[in-house]
């Protein structure tokens, strides 16, 4: 089967890695391109893991006002260098992220960055809640940590869904970056302002 430049092309672009992972995942997905993704998104997730132990020493701070001027973020994004930092699809990730963070108002960076006494006067209420429910009591751990977690997520940054691309969450954007870009990606914090 013959794989067609086109193909390379759109599966780089949309993944980030190179050439030849493209290319041996389309052969392997004989000319898929949803499949050959799939495989590049498990090999470039097991190379993620890889470089989230590396040092951040450079970055940058991505920035959004919106046209109203009411309303602002900035996002502290770190990488490894300084090259990475100085290139266009770094500035732009950022740039999307502050976007990110003044439309969909987070709270959190991520569910973990709950405080402790909220999460348990969450988790109290639910408890509540969930007894009222009269089901057994071994049900209810489950069903109180399927509450926290549909009520913390929506206000957790990196669990959050990508404003730009709503089939992704934050996180695997950062993630994706992380791939395209050969470099351990980190979100530091960010800040939103609104009059």
């Amino acid at each position: 089967m013959s794989i067609s430049a086109q193909q390379i092309k759109e599966l780089r672009d949309k993944t980030g890695a190179g050439i030849s992972d493209v290319k041996k995942a389309l052969e392997d997905a004989k000319g898929n391109l949803e499949a050959a993704f799939k495989l590049l998104e498990r090999k470039l997730g097991s190379a993620s893991l890889k470089r989230a132990s590396r040092e951040t020493k450079a970055g940058l701070i991505g920035s959004y006002v919106h046209s109203n001027g009411r309303v602002a973020a900035l996002v502290e994004v770190f990488c490894e260098t300084d090259f990475v930092a100085r290139n266009p699809g770094f500035n732009e990730l950022a740039h999307d992220l502050a976007m990110h963070v003044t439309a969909m108002k987070p709270i959190f960076m991520s569910v973990k960055d709950v405080p402790p006494e909220e999460w348990q006067t969450e988790k109290a209420r639910f408890m509540e809640e969930a007894k009222k429910m009269n089901k057994p009591p071994e049900m209810l751990e489950n069903i109180v940590d399927g509450k926290l977690k549909a009520y913390f997520e929506p206000l957790s940054f990196l669990e959050q869904t990508f404003v730009k691309g709503q089939d992704k969450k934050v996180l695997e954007v950062v993630n994706e970056a992380s791939g395209r870009f050969g470099e351990n990606i980190k979100v530091n914090k960010f800040v939103r302002l609104e009059i």
